[in-house]
C-alpha cells in the first residue's frame, strides 16, 4: 500500500480496538552519493529508508513500535505491539495535543529546493571529477586526493494522530567534500573542506578543492607550543562544534535525571551579560527549522540564556508534564525511536570583530581551526579536552602553524570567558549558528 493508505488504516485499526491516542510518524529518506579516486569514479551509494512510527497512549502510558514494510500485516502487528508495550510501562501522564494549531504553511521555511531533484548521477560524478582534479593541480606538493566525493538527500515526514494533527514537512540538500595529501621535507599534511547547500552550484567544485588544498598547505610545518594558559580564538567552524557538544546539559529531561549541571540554577548568571543564546526553529533555510515538532507541539523562538541568565530548559511533553509545564516543542522523534530532546537553530549573534581582528585583540593567542576527536569532552561534567590545529599568532600575525596540542577548561566557565565574537557565521547549511569566539582561561598543553 501506499503511504496514505499506510496511514489511513492505522487510524481504522486505532478505531477499531477502541485507541482515543494514537499518533504516528511516517519517515522517508533518500540518499545518493559519489565518490571519485584517481579520475574515475570508485563508488556510489544510494539509500531509501522508509518507515512507519506507532505511539499509543493509554491512561498516561506510551507505548511504541514501528515497522518498514507499509503491508496490512506488518502494520497490524505495530499497532498491537505498540498497544501491548503500553500496558507494560510506568505511567508518564503523557497525554496528545488536543488543540490542533493553524501554523503556516512549511514551504515557507524555505528548506526544499525542487532543482535539486533533478540532479542526476552524471551531475554529481563530474562535480567530483573536477573538485579533485583542481585539487591535484593546485600544488605541487598534492601526494593524493584520497577523499572527494559529493551528495544529494532529501528526508521527509508526516506526523498524524487521532487528535486531527497532520503536519507534513520535507527538505532537501546537496552536499560535497574534499580531502587532500600534501608532503614537504617528508613531513605531511591533510587539508580537507565541505560545502552543503541548497542550491546547486557546479562553481563550488573547483572552490573546495583548492580550499583544502590551500588549508593543507597553510599547516606544513606545524609545530607544537609550550603548555601555558592563554587566549584561544575558535574560528566560525570550531567554535559552533565545540559549543555544540554541550547543548545538551538544556534538556530538561536531563536535570530531572541528575545529568546536568544546570539542575536548579534557572535565574542565575550563567555567562557574560553580553551573551544570549536563543534556539530559532522559524530561521529560513535552516537545518532545524520546523513550525510543529513530531509531537505536534507548535515551536517559537525561545532564549535559553538572556543577557547571561539562564532563562529556559528545552521540554517534549512528557518531561515538561513531570514538572507541571507545558511542553517547549523541542521533541525530537525518527520512525524507530523513542521521544527524545532536540534543538532546533541554537544563535548566538555576531559581534563586530573579523577573524583576523579577533586574532589581534590579545597580544598573544592561539587560534583554532581544526577539531581532532572529542573523547575527552564530557557533556555531563562540561570538561573540554579535545586535541587541535591551528596557528600561533602574535600582533595580530600569525607566527607558525600549530599541532599536537591539545586545549583544556570547562564548558560552563567558558560562557563566562567569552571576550569577543566574530562577524561572521560559517556558510553551509547548519543548525548550530555560532561565530568565530575568542576565549580566555583555557590551557594550551603539548
Amino acid at each position: 500500500m501506499d503511504s496514505q493508505q499506510a496511514i489511513d488504516y492505522v487510524l481504522a485499526l486505532a478505531r477499531e480496538n477502541h485507541l482515543r491516542d494514537v499518533d504516528l510518524l511516517l519517515g522517508r529518506e533518500e540518499s545518493m552519493t559519489v565518490r571519485v579516486l584517481n579520475g574515475r569514479v570508485e563508488k556510489v551509494d544510494q539509500s531509501t529508508d522508509l518507515g512507519l512510527g506507532i505511539r499509543v497512549v493509554s491512561e498516561g502510558r506510551t507505548g511504541l513500535a514501528y515497522t518498514e514494510r507499509l503491508e496490512q500485516t506488518a502494520i497490524e502487528k505495530a499497532v498491537l505491539a505498540a498497544r501491548e508495550n503500553a500496558l507494560l510501562l510506568d505511567p508518564t501522564e503523557v497525554v496528545l495535543n488536543t488543540e490542533i494549531p493553524d501554523v503556516p504553511a512549511p514551504g515557507t521555511l524555505n528548506l526544499f529546493e525542487p532543482e535539486l531533484e533533478s540532479l542526476a548521477f552524471d551531475d554529481l560524478a563530474a562535480f567530483a571529477l573536477e573538485m579533485e582534479s583542481t585539487a591535484k593541480k593546485s600544488d605541487k606538493r598534492v601526494t593524493a586526493v584520497p577523499y572527494a566525493s559529493v551528495g544529494k538527500s532529501r528526508g521527509s515526514y508526516r506526523v498524524v494522530s487521532t487528535r486531527g494533527m497532520d503536519y507534513t514537512q520535507e527538505q532537501n540538500s546537496v552536499g560535497a567534500y574534499c580531502g587532500a595529501l600534501l608532503e614537504e621535507n617528508g613531513l605531511r599534511k591533510t587539508g580537507s573542506h565541505h560545502w552543503s547547500a541548497r542550491v546547486w552550484d557546479p562553481g563550488q567544485s573547483g572552490k573546495l578543492g583548492r580550499k583544502a588544498v590551500e588549508l593543507g598547505a597553510a599547516v606544513l610545518g606545524a609545530e607544537k607550543i609550550a603548555g601555558a594558559a592563554m587566549p584561544i580564538v575558535l574560528d566560525e567552524y570550531c567554535a559552533p562544534q565545540l559549543l555544540g557538544m554541550y547543548l545538551g546539559a538544556f534538556y530538561a529531561e536531563a536535570a530531572q535525571k541528575g545529568q546536568s549541571r544546570l539542575k536548579g540554577r534557572l535565574g542565575e548568571q550563567i555567562a557574560k551579560p553580553e551573551l544570549t543564546l536563543t534556539d530559532d526553529p522559524h530561521r529560513k533555510g535552516a537545518q532545524g527549522s520546523r513550525y510543529l515538532d513530531p509531537e505536534g507541539t507548535p515551536t517559537q523562538p525561545l532564549n535559553l540564556i538572556e543577557e547571561g541568565r539562564f532563562t529556559n530548559f528545552l521540554y517534549h511533553v512528557e518531561s515538561a508534564r513531570k514538572e507541571g509545564r507545558a511542553s517547549t516543542g523541542h521533541a525530537g522523534r525518527g520512525f524507530s525511536g523513542g521521544i527524545s530532546t532536540r534543538t532546533h537553530n541554537v544563535v548566538l549573534a555576531t559581534g563586530a570583530h573579523s577573524l583576523d581582528e579577533l586574532c589581534a585583540i590579545p597580544e598573544r593567542c592561539l587560534l583554532v581551526t581544526d577539531l581532532e576527536g572529542a573523547a575527552g569532552c564530557n557533556p555531563l561534567s562540561g570538561d573540554i579536552s579535545i586535541g587541535v590545529q591551528g596557528f600561533l599568532v602574535e600582533g595580530g600575525k600569525r607566527v607558525h602553524p600549530v599541532d599536537s596540542v591539545t586545549i583544556a577548561g570547562n564548558f560552563f566557565e567558558l560562557l563566562k570567558q567569552i571576550e569577543a565574537r566574530g562577524n561572521i557565521y560559517q556558510p553551509n547549511l547548519t543548525s548550530t549558528f555560532i561565530p568565530a569566539l575568542l576565549v580566555e582561561g583555557l590551557v594550551v598543553s603539548s
